[in-house]
């Protein structure tokens, strides 16, 4: 088999799993964006709107409108910081948690399709595999990036490239 041919499958793979992923939240109520930032808004309780805005790679804007929406459905609250009013704080809800752990199970059961029939064994050596291909490619200035930072470095070259 030809790389291209792998490669192929792979990035065919990972576009079918956002098309599946994006249907299976479809009555979820949450736009497309929200469940990363309720998920950052979980493992740093207290953020700034700013903190979550610079780490998930979005503008200022997109997670004003994110959070008012959040809010209104009752998953984050905000609170003014006790040393500059002029900051909020951001905290998940019981409604927040809950949420959190319902968009696990649904992703649970769509990565228990997409690895149906293969063993444990294949599931760790697939991701071994991912692994040792990202260490092949990855130099220092990308080996550290999040998702998010590596696709705003991805946008950044299509910028230039302008």
């Amino acid at each position: 088999m030809a790389y291209w041919e792998a490669v192929g499958a792979m990035h065919r793979l990972e576009l079918l799993r956002r098309i599946k992923a994006r249907e299976l939240m479809a009555d979820s109520g949450l736009h497309p964006g929200q469940p990363r930032l309720l998920e950052y808004v979980r493992s740093h309780p207290g953020c700034t709107q700013k903190e979550a805005a610079d780490e998930l790679d979005v503008t200022p804007a997109s997670i004003a409108a994110s959070l008012k929406r959040l809010e209104k459905t009752g998953y984050v609250r905000r609170e003014s910081d006790e040393k500059d009013a002029r900051r909020n704080r951001l905290y998940l809800t019981a409604a927040g948690e809950w949420q959190i752990e319902e968009n696990h199970r649904r992703f649970d059961q769509l990565d228990g399709e997409m690895f149906r029939g293969m063993t444990e064994d294949e599931v760790e050596a697939f991701r071994r595999a991912c692994e040792k291909m990202f260490d092949n490619l990855a130099d220092e200035s990308c080996r550290h990036l999040t998702i998010w930072k590596l696709n705003r470095k991805i946008r950044e070259q299509e910028e230039k490239g302008k």
